[in-house]
């Protein structure tokens, strides 16, 4: 009688995560838990009269929301959907966006040529205490619903590698040069409109070591990404904690960075996703010269859109 060598690790033997088996769920739960660390925290900050102690609940509570946001666009993107149903989502997330953040129609308003009316329905539909967080919330799933969906067109793992350096370059144009440094100085309201914001804001004159803010598009790409990954058996989670960790020190460029308007997110997200997935981004002799090519290309354009917005 012969026996089969039993070939499964332990780690493979290992049953998946609670988070993986049942993403809905786990998704209503760090909406959940964000939004009560978001209002536990400020609560406590303002009852707390010793700075030091409001500064350590501030840096908690952001690293604590940071980490269940995102562990909320990974549960997100391992939800079994077709892209019909992602699309369902998209648009019904946008709208509940709006309904929570409802200073979207106030910019609506004033882009239509009726801000009267945009004024109206912003304040019609502001009548939640604590509504910004929900606005933060509903933004995150939002970006992780449409992410999931672009992340359709990369069809293969090893095209990590030019989207990200192509959505980093593209960022830093946009952010220092383009429309974003654009939006961001002469209507703020939208830049912040569409960011999520620390869940509680540092004392005043104190420079907590903390991200003020996460655009949209930086939850996008990292949906983008963390859907990619999972659907080409990468690494998903390993990627969501090296972004994690690139927020984490982030800040820190805020005390050297010469702008004041802002800072490019993707470039962080691109390397953070890049050394989470290098060993699977493996390229033939040709592909590494298309590659090549490409790089140069885009560095080429990059150049030439850099001087033109510079005028």
């Amino acid at each position: 009688m012969t026996t089969e060598a039993n070939t499964t690790g332990p780690q493979d033997a290992r049953p998946p995560a609670w988070s993986s088996r049942r993403p809905t769920q786990a998704a209503a739960a760090y909406v959940l838990c964000y939004l009560l660390i978001a209002a536990g925290g400020g609560l406590l900050a303002a009852a707390i009269p010793s700075l030091a102690a409001k500064v350590v609940i501030v840096i908690a509570a952001a690293t604590g929301a940071l980490v269940l946001s995102l562990l909320l666009v990974l549960s997100i993107c391992r939800l079994p959907m077709r892209a019909r149903a992602e699309v369902v989502s998209v648009l019904a997330m946008m709208v509940v966006f709006c309904l929570t953040r409802p200073v979207i129609f106030a910019i609506l308003g004033k882009l239509v040529g009726r801000p009267a009316a945009g004024a109206r329905l912003a304040e019609l539909f502001s009548v939640l205490p604590g509504q910004e967080l929900l606005g933060n919330a509903a933004l995150i799933a939002w970006a992780a619903f449409v992410g999931k969906l672009v992340s359709r067109v990369i069809r293969e793992g090893k095209l990590f590698l030019p989207v990200a350096v192509v959505a980093a370059i593209v960022d830093i144009i946009t952010v220092l040069r383009g429309p974003v440094a654009a939006v961001t100085e002469t209507a703020p309201e939208v830049a912040r409109a569409f960011s999520a914001s620390a869940p509680i804001a540092p004392p005043p004159d104190v420079a907590a070591p903390i991200l003020a803010a996460v655009g949209i598009g930086d939850f996008l790409f990292l949906a983008v990404f963390l859907a990619a990954a999972l659907r080409h058996s990468m690494a998903a989670v390993k990627t969501m904690w090296a972004v994690f960790a690139v927020m984490l020190v982030a800040p820190i460029a805020f005390y050297i960075w010469p702008q004041s308007y802002g800072m490019p997110g993707l470039p962080f997200l691109a390397v953070a996703v890049v050394w989470a997935n290098w060993r699977h981004l493996t390229f033939t002799s040709d592909e590494k010269r298309a590659l090549a090519f490409a790089g140069a290309l885009v560095a080429a354009i990059a150049l030439v859109a850099w001087r033109l917005l510079r005028r």
